[in-house]
């Protein structure tokens, strides 16, 4: 779909489009030679309104009606998409389209300029007080600059800052309302109206029209069953729509700040492809000598083509390259995440990541495809992450520089997975992968040159390719995230720091609870020296009485011995004389209380009486 050049006016609340046909030739402007200028002043000026009447006539001829009526058109609040039998017109107002009561529109086809003229109301502006510009819902701003003023002014043309945009703006295309079935086309000045068609071609450098040959459970694989009766347009917008609608925001929050891999599996990330490793199998090497050498048509087809106007070729080379581009786009996708060891799923995610299999759409320029890819990319697989994606393009540029045999050989896997799948996905090897196999293995029509040419260009405009142009809010997603993971770091870092005050009162509670302790045990840390240490006086006059106590009664020790291994031959023969031999116990250990007393108090007097005596 090639963005065609629009012309348009405003009278009042009316803006004029003028849409040219795609099929339209421009007339060649050339300067008549000095034989010609005298052959005309010979026949004279009857003759040369003749001989202009014809030519005329001849550039008059009028296009085919069924292609001037295959039309598809979309509108919004500021946009017009007007899709012409094979090309795509876009135009973006600064004035806001009234669409209310918008019951019927007439499309009017002039046949001797072979164009469309569509008459559009516009709401009136609303002017801003205190400036000359308008603003409001009537009217988009545009931004204007210096250099774009002194151009105005030096060429004298003030509607020059008007003519000129910064950049394109930013549509939101899903937003778009189709209005084909309200529209009526008027040829020329007649009252006679038609309605538009819908038969638009499909597949392969758009080579194939009318219903899809193929059977209905090959048809539920894809899904847009019917790509005859919708135009590219359609298709690339309802594209945009399931993908709004499958898209979502937590699965692309938890693979945003890492990847999540499961256990036993490499991170896609560190994957480093072999591109110029490569082997085939010998079923391979059979496919592709049988898909070869049914190519005598579609080389009969290519040099017929060839006598085609210059237009056509570029807009079919354009189409057939973008295709390529995002074929290769998803096979890298599935070759990094799977470490080049396909799996029952690798014939899904390369045709879901690709958008030509499932809604057979076209792109005419590598922006859109790319823009495509990375949409799919944060929607549908295991792992949506933006940056992963850039990852697969760059593959996919080693790949275009000097990877063909690697290329072949994933062509032809891919076509195996394709056919052997379940569901069978063969409608996309009919339509697609058998003619791009065809095309790659051609060096004569796809050269090395070439491939290296479209791997500079992908490089130049993935530079330029943002989330902005995503359109699915990622980089408000983003920023929700990080605000989310800040507001859990200050709650983590204001539970695990406290004020010194916390602290102290902290500790006054811990030593309350020890003092409270009534168990008898002591705290883990504590050793027996710190025992020691703490209470070194009563230590050491135990030591002193402990000494006098064993000096005096050493009998007693031996009779206690005597004692414990009789109550141990109770307490085999019988557990009830228990609470007796504990009484026993008990008054022996209160008589050797009642000595050790005793024996302190004279060792108090003794020490008493040596200090008189000492002064």
């Amino acid at each position: 779909m090639l963005n065609g050049q629009i012309t348009h006016s405003y009278v009042g609340n009316t803006c004029s489009v003028v849409i040219p046909h795609p099929h339209v030739k421009e007339k060649p402007k050339s300067t008549p030679s000095p034989e010609q200028s005298e052959a005309c002043c010979e026949r004279g000026a009857v003759a040369v309104e003749a001989e202009a009447a014809a030519t005329a006539t001849v550039a008059a001829v009028h296009v085919n009606l069924d292609r001037i009526r295959n039309v598809d058109i979309f509108i919004g609040d500021n946009d017009l998409y007007f899709y012409a039998d094979v090309k795509l017109y876009k135009f973006h107002s600064r004035r806001t389209f009234d669409l209310r009561g918008l019951k019927t529109l007439y499309v009017k086809y002039d046949t001797t300029e072979n164009c469309y003229q569509l008459y559009l109301r516009c709401l009136p502006p609303v002017a801003i007080v205190g400036s000359g510009s308008a603003a409001g819902s009537a009217v988009t701003p545009k931004p204007k600059t210096a250099r774009k003023e002194y151009i105005a002014a030096f060429l004298n043309l003030p509607s020059l800052a008007d003519t000129l945009q910064d950049k394109e703006p930013l549509v939101h295309e899903w937003k778009l309302k189709r209005i084909t079935e309200q529209c009526q086309l008027q040829l020329d000045a007649h009252e006679r109206t038609y309605k538009m068609t819908s038969n638009f071609c499909y597949g392969y450098a758009s080579r194939y029209n009318g219903p899809l040959q193929t059977s209905e459970l090959d048809k539920s694989t894809c899904r847009v069953p019917e790509p005859d009766r919708l135009s590219p347009l359609q298709r690339r917008l309802e594209r945009v729509a399931d993908e709004m609608k499958r898209f979502s925001r937590e699965q692309y929050k938890m693979n945003f700040v890492e990847l999540q891999v499961p256990a036993g599996h490499q991170n896609p990330l560190r994957y480093k492809p072999k591109i110029y490793e490569t082997s085939m199998t010998q079923e391979q090497a059979h496919l592709l000598h049988n898909l070869c050498s049914r190519s005598d048509t579609t080389e009969e087809s290519t040099a017929t083509a060839s006598f085609q106007s210059s237009q056509p070729d570029r807009r079919v080379q354009n189409e057939i390259d973008c295709g390529l581009i995002s074929i290769v786009l998803a096979i890298c996708y599935d070759v990094r995440t799977t470490n080049n060891e396909p799996t029952c799923e690798s014939g899904w995610t390369r045709s879901i990541l690709c958008p030509l299999f499932c809604y057979f759409e076209q792109f005419d320029n590598y922006r859109d495809v790319l823009v495509a890819f990375l949409r799919r990319v944060i929607t549908y697989p295991l792992y949506r992450n933006f940056e992963l994606g850039r990852q697969c393009i760059r593959d996919a540029i080693e790949v275009l520089k000097g990877g063909r045999n690697w290329l072949i050989s994933q062509l032809l896997l891919t076509h195996q997975q394709f056919a052997s799948g379940e569901p069978c996905r063969d409608s996309f090897n009919n339509y697609y992968l058998e003619d791009y196999i065809r095309y790659i293995s051609n060096a004569t029509v796809c050269s090395d040159e070439h491939l290296r040419l479209l791997a500079r260009n992908v490089k130049n405009v993935l530079m330029d390719v943002t989330k902005r142009q995503l359109d699915l809010g990622v980089i408000e997603i983003e920023t929700e995230l990080i605000q989310e993971l800040m507001q859990e770091m200050r709650i983590d870092a204001g539970s695990g720091s406290e004020s010194p005050s916390q602290q102290q009162s902290n500790h006054g509670d811990d030593d309350m609870d020890m003092d409270n302790d009534t168990s008898g045990q002591e705290d883990e840390t504590t050793t027996d020296d710190d025992s020691v240490i703490t209470d070194s006086f009563d230590s050491m006059d135990l030591r002193l009485i402990e000494n006098d106590v064993y000096a005096v009664d050493e009998d007693n020790e031996g009779d206690a011995d005597d004692g414990e291994e009789e109550q141990s031959e109770v307490d085999d023969d019988d557990h009830d004389s228990n609470s007796s031999t504990t009484t026993t116990s008990d008054a022996e250990g209160n008589s050797v209380i009642e000595q050790c007393t005793s024996n302190s108090e004279a060792a108090a007097s003794i020490s008493a009486s040596a200090s008189t005596s000492t002064k």
